[in-house]
């Protein structure tokens, strides 16, 4: 009641202006006696008295607000200052014990800050003497500020201990009294209770229980002579039933039949647990019978030969494939002797020594081939029973002829393998041996461009040139052969290092810029600001950026940028490179990063390759753990990309 008072909007107004219609509207003598209270109070934020009003609501009269109470007011005790803080308990009065509940005063909303105080008392007089009234109980009210008698002292120190007790003790053997303590505001006991009851209910079990006896006693001699009779005439005959239907179940093998369930006895559960042992046993039959069919799809289903045979070599059981492989049906192979069986005995058990087997209990197996080319497995193993007795042996028979083949194919794979590492390292070999006379080409043609030992005439000057810059080419792709062979010959290793990313890409930019300037093109680069330095071969690096860079010039039109980005993508560096050009044809896109492999509209003239290129980028960033990717549209351009991890495998 006071929180639904305390947090209305009207009220926290009212503490603020104190305004005359809230009191007219709201705190008429009626309306108290309506929700019986007998004192509202409200204490602003500064424990301030802001109104208060006392009536008594049986004669709804108002009267003077207890000293005792103003004094709690004016001490603070009556006041919160969190929103989540109430206080109750009673309050001993002169005039009487009074039950204070004391809430703060918040918004409709239950928003604060907190304006004040709402505090509502009730004196305890009026409902204990109502309660008293319609009760056959007479009840004792002290205050603990007063003389308690003796047996309410030694009450009053245990509710000090144990303040939400209660305490019941018989007073006599005709009156029982309850004793329980209510607590003040501050938690301590303030007023002790007792209420006296008659043992009205005592008193009756006393006489019933006499009576009981009394019963008993005569129930006992009837209950003799009618169990005697029973017994005699009702629990024989039905062992004698259930006795008769076991053995003749057991006789029969017929699980389905079941007990009759007659009455609730004892005899009753045995029937009702046989029948369920007869289910349970009858479901496990069937589970068994279940299993077997399972079994046998299951071995059916298998492309093996299976088949079982007795010490004696006869055949116990075939699957599907056997029986298939034999030409004839399981009813008939029952029986027969694999040793006397031209198309198990000569095919397959023909090569098991199946008597060894049942001397040694070993099991065996080997690979053979047939006259018509085919290969199969054959394994043999020996079954026990739970002594360890051998009892057969169980044949499988695989064709293994599809494996015989793809492992002649992975041999002479391995042999192409081998062949075309020879190949890589003869290439290596002789790239090495043509780089030397090739140099020597190269800078004698250098001086006799720079005219150090006199001056050439104009057609001299160019075939000179000419011979420099087709050694320059040829140089490159033995340069290009030699990387390509390490890779594939497996003898590349990286050198990791951490660099400065940015600092590459623009050493790439600066040794392309002249051959970019010539088609006016713009070298743009871009780097994500979040990288800074990778861990990665430096030179590997450069050597992709410009092999990427440089057939973006190539293949760029006139006047366009070639634009490289670099952004962090998870764990790796993602780099990529565009250019507005030619484009590569859908149809040619597959022989990118292909060794020696140029598509129709890089292999003119008008643009100079190896087909080496693109196959060492790929071949590189592999060995880095990364992987590359491009798109093109012919017209437009390509964008040629790659990832690799940023931090590569640098150790922490």
């Amino acid at each position: 009641m006071v929180q639904d008072w305390a947090c209305w909007d009207d009220t926290y107004r009212f503490i603020e202006d104190r305004n005359q219609e809230y009191i007219n509207v709201n705190l008429q003598n009626e309306t108290l006696a309506g929700v019986k209270v007998n004192i509202m109070l409200f204490i602003n934020e500064t424990g301030s008295l802001v109104y208060a009003k006392s009536i008594n609501f049986s004669t709804v009269e108002e009267k003077p607000v207890p000293e005792e109470l103003l004094k709690l007011v004016e001490s603070g005790q009556l006041s919160i200052k969190s929103e989540d803080d109430v206080i109750r308990g009673y309050v001993l009065l002169d005039e009487a014990p009074m039950f204070i509940s004391c809430h703060p005063i918040l918004t409709t909303k239950y928003e604060g800050p907190v304006k004040g105080t709402l505090v509502f008392g009730k004196y305890f007089d009026d409902d204990v003497l109502s309660s008293e009234e319609n009760t056959d109980s007479s009840i004792s009210i002290l205050r603990v500020d007063e003389d308690l008698p003796p047996d309410f002292q030694g009450k009053w120190k245990q509710f000090t201990e144990a303040p939400d007790s209660t305490i019941v003790e018989p007073l006599s053997k005709e009156v029982i009294a309850g004793y329980f303590g209510l607590m003040d505001i501050s938690g301590k006991s303030a007023v002790i209770i007792r209420t006296d009851f008659p043992r009205i209910l005592y008193l009756n079990n006393e006489n019933t229980l006499n009576y009981m006896y009394f019963f008993l006693l005569l129930t006992g001699l009837v209950t003799g002579v009618g169990v005697k009779f029973a017994l005699d005439n009702f629990f024989v005959s039905r062992l004698i039933d259930i006795d008769n239907f076991v053995t003749k179940v057991r006789s029969e093998k017929d699980l389905s039949r079941r007990l009759p369930l007659e009455g609730n006895d004892e005899l009753y559960r045995l029937s009702r647990e046989i029948n369920g042992m007869l289910s349970e046993i009858e479901l496990a039959e069937q589970e068994l019978k279940s299993q077997e069919r399972e079994k046998k799809v299951l071995l059916d289903s298998l492309n093996e030969l299976a088949i079982f045979v007795d010490p004696d070599f006869k055949i116990i059981w075939a699957n599907k494939a056997a029986l298939e492989h034999m030409k004839i049906d399981l009813e008939k192979a029952k029986g027969m002797c694999v040793k006397t069986t031209p198309d198990i005995n000569g095919s397959l058990f023909g090569h098991m020594q199946l008597e060894k087997i049942f001397n040694s209990g070993n099991k065996e197996s080997g690979e053979f081939s047939l006259e018509n080319g085919t290969y199969w497995f054959v394994q043999a193993i020996p079954v026990t029973d739970d002594s360890g007795k051998i009892i057969g042996i169980l044949g499988t028979f695989r064709d293994i002829t599809e494996r015989k083949a793809i492992e002649k194919l992975l041999q002479e794979k391995q042999v192409a393998e081998i062949a075309n590492r020879t190949k890589s390292e003869f290439l290596a070999n002789m790239s090495h041996e043509l780089r030397t006379p090739l140099n020597s080409i190269i800078g004698f043609s250098d001086l006799l461009c720079d005219q150090i030992y006199g001056k050439l005439n104009e057609k001299q000057l160019k075939y000179t040139n000419n011979i420099s810059k087709s050694g320059k080419h040829l140089l490159n792709l033995i340069n290009d052969i030699l990387d390509l062979s390490k890779v594939e010959a497996g003898k590349m290793e990286l050198d990791y290092r951490e660099f400065e990313l940015a600092d590459r890409l623009n050493s790439v930019k600066s040794l392309l810029s002249p051959i970019a300037a010539r088609k006016n093109i713009k070298i743009e680069i871009n780097v994500n600001k979040d990288l800074t330095t990778i861990c990665a071969d430096e030179a590997r690096f450069v050597q992709i950026m410009y092999n990427l860079v440089d057939n973006a010039i190539k293949f760029s039109f006139e006047n366009n940028p070639v634009r490289i980005e670099a952004r962090r993508k998870g764990e790796f560096l993602e780099t990529t490179v565009t250019d507005i050009g030619i484009g590569i044809k859908p149809e040619d896109q597959h022989k990118l990063f292909q060794p020696f492999s140029q598509v129709a509209a890089f292999s003119s003239k008008k643009f100079q390759g190896t087909g080496l290129g693109l196959s060492l980028v790929k071949q590189i960033v592999n060995l880095h753990g990364g992987y590359v990717w491009f798109r093109s549209i012919p017209g437009e351009g390509s964008t040629f990309a790659f990832a690799i991890p940023i931090n590569g495998n640098k150790k922490d």
